[in-house]
């Protein structure tokens, strides 16, 4: 006979209390027999976690379900409270930093974003936008609400455990306790992510991933950043290093790449690269993507499109995802996704417009993925 212990008891807890929040996040608002008949729990488990959750202030009841048959009680229909705390989200990326304040579904209060000053010590820039942040937190007024949690989305590698940046490619070479950090400015929980990996929980939270178990997430611009999702959940394997998709070796003895190796993905389609064939700015590469059709500039560009192409079919056929999700400052321009998609199309056909798609999110990748994993840390972990 197994015994469950009250450890194993409150795992059991937190696991359905979880998966009655996600619920509800997914599908809308829900009634308490709905949640029953959906997750396989008891009306009894079910009445005395959301008792709980309302408690907390994190359910509310939004009303009764007026389609509810049968003479019986109506059913209350019970939504979460996203508006009850206010969450930091932090996004630190090469070029800009964005610090802003949103509610728990990342719906922004108020927003600053900035270039990055990588001529400071990490220290100095933390506690920077650690101000910027009490600022953005006094704007706003906290009335009945709270600070809840700090997300920061950080590119390159991560240690979540201790919340630091190992190694943060294009701001600073050297490991970055940054919890610790703004933990001094902040007594909230803090958390640590790698940029795409947080705008990947992103989607699984508030995009395709509420529809689909697997996906890969790429993000272009600066560099090529790629996350995997698998049955919901990022995959990193090991040391975090899964789903290098800008450093997939393209081209033998080519250029050698910030990583440390040569003839990476990232030598040949990064911002940087692009620039060495006509030079624009990070925003305009829809213009000169068409503006270039029918000359030499216009054939490497799309010999350039044509090679990330390859590497993105190369990659759908190991994970097979259900969707490839496209995010990221060159991917803004339908044109060029189009160009893209075409390309990935004519090595495999099942990879067209149905499966490789242009994020929802997209317009808020600055801050979307760092308020994510707060939020999935505060309700659904």
């Amino acid at each position: 006979m197994i015994r469950h212990t009250g450890a194993n008891m409150e795992t059991v807890r937190k696991r359905n209390r979880a998966a009655i929040l996600k619920f509800i996040n997914d599908h809308g608002p829900a009634s308490r027999k709905d949640l029953a008949d959906a997750l396989g729990l008891t009306p009894a488990a079910v009445t005395q976690i959301c008792t709980d959750l309302f408690a907390e202030g994190i359910l509310v009841e939004t009303g009764v379900n007026v389609k509810s048959s049968g003479a019986g009680r109506k059913k209350v229909l019970l939504d979460i409270n996203y508006e009850a705390s206010y969450i930091c989200a932090m996004t630190i990326e090469p070029e800009y930093t964005t610090v802003a304040i949103t509610d728990l579904r990342g719906q922004v209060a108020a927003k600053k974003r900035c270039k990055t000053n990588t001529s400071i010590t990490p220290q100095a820039y933390l506690d920077k936008l650690s101000q910027t942040a009490e600022k953005l937190l006094q704007e706003c007024g906290t009335g009945d609400r709270r600070l809840a949690a700090i997300g920061v989305g950080i590119t390159g590698l991560v240690d979540k455990a201790t919340g630091s940046s190992i190694k943060a490619y294009g701001i600073w070479d050297e490991p970055v306790p940054i919890a610790k950090i703004l933990g001094q400015h902040f007594t909230v929980p803090i958390y640590v992510e790698n940029n795409v990996n947080a705008f990947a929980v992103a989607e699984l939270l508030y995009g395709t991933g509420k529809e689909h178990d697997n996906l890969m997430v790429i993000k272009w611009g600066p560099g090529v950043g790629c996350a995997i999702i698998i049955d919901q959940e990022i995959y990193e394997g090991r040391h975090a290093k899964a789903a290098e998709l800008g450093h997939f070796i393209v081209e033998k003895n080519g250029q050698l790449c910030k990583c440390g190796r040569r003839g990476c993905l990232e030598t040949k389609v990064s911002y940087a690269a692009l620039c060495k064939i006509a030079p624009f700015s990070e925003d305009a590469f829809g213009s000169l993507y068409c503006g270039h059709s029918d000359d030499e500039i216009g054939r490497q560009l799309a010999d350039a499109l044509d090679l990330f192409a390859r590497s993105i079919v190369n990659s759908a056929t190991i994970m097979a995802p259900n969707r490839i999700i496209l995010t990221g400052s060159l991917f803004e321009s339908p044109e060029v996704r189009k160009a893209l998609i075409q390309a990935c199309a004519s090595y495999d056909a099942s990879l067209g417009q149905d499966r490789i798609i242009y994020s929802e999110l997209a317009q808020k990748e600055h801050y979307i993925g760092a308020a994510a994993i707060c939020t999935k840390m505060l309700l659904f972990s």
